[in-house]
């Protein structure tokens, strides 16, 4: 039977309006979204999604035995630009131990001294440093010797790597990090920059401590960012 005029809604049963009947103007395509267009029939459209967008892709959580090392393997692809890694809560068990990273590849952590970079740290002193390696380094020192306490919040802080799949461009990293000194009554801000001064294709990254490990509660969380 053919109902005119207002439907009540108690008389529509579950799931029984299917697409052909919202009066869409085109037809669909998968991963497309429903939008809004008033000038359209039905004022429905299906829409292809915007392409640029900021997406999680990988983490890792440290869990058990204090490791003295993470890794965040297959996180970077030719999908994204630009990767940020959050680093939360990386909380070391030996005092003035020096944190570091290193890119990763199919064959795993990239140990050639390709690491050119430029580290300054301020405390709340007003006092700076420099830990910098103008002849490349085979990894890059993010900071200098940080508390080990376990209740000071750890090294936070903001990792930007541009570009890591491109075999064809130099992928840089940029930092901004904060942690306690050795004696904990400096608070520290790094502000750092590291080329690896060779073309390839890496595919992840490592985080190491010079010695000791890290505590259980720390992260690692990768997001993806398109330009387009």
């Amino acid at each position: 039977s053919k109902v005119t005029g207002a439907l009540p809604q108690a008389n529509i049963a579950d799931q029984a309006i299917n697409e052909a009947k919202m009066q869409i103007s085109n037809a669909p395509t998968n991963g497309y979204m429903l939008t809004a267009q008033s000038g359209n029939t039905g004022g429905l459209t299906w829409a292809e999604a915007p392409s640029g967008g900021f997406t999680r892709l990988a983490g890792s959580n440290v869990t058990g035995q204090n490791p003295s090392g993470v890794d965040v393997n297959n996180c970077f692809s030719s999908t994204y630009d630009t990767y940020m890694i959050v680093i939360d809560k990386v909380e070391q068990t030996v005092d003035s131990a020096v944190i570091s990273c290193r890119l990763r590849d199919s064959g795993g952590s990239v140990t050639a001294s390709n690491y050119r970079y430029a580290n300054r740290i301020f405390d709340d002193d007003g006092n700076n440093q420099n830990k910098d390696a103008n002849s490349p380094d085979n990894k890059f020192d993010i900071t200098n010797d940080s508390d080990d306490s376990s209740n000071s919040g750890g090294f936070n802080g903001i990792m930007y790597v541009h570009r890591p799949h491109s075999s064809n461009e130099m992928t840089r990293m940029n930092t901004f990090t904060s942690f306690w000194n050795n004696t904990a009554d400096d608070i520290r801000i790094g502000v750092a920059a590291c080329a690896y001064e060779n073309p390839e294709t890496h595919t992840g990254i490592g985080f190491n401590i010079s010695s000791g490990g890290i505590r259980d509660g720390g992260s690692f969380t990768v997001y993806g960012i398109k330009y387009t």
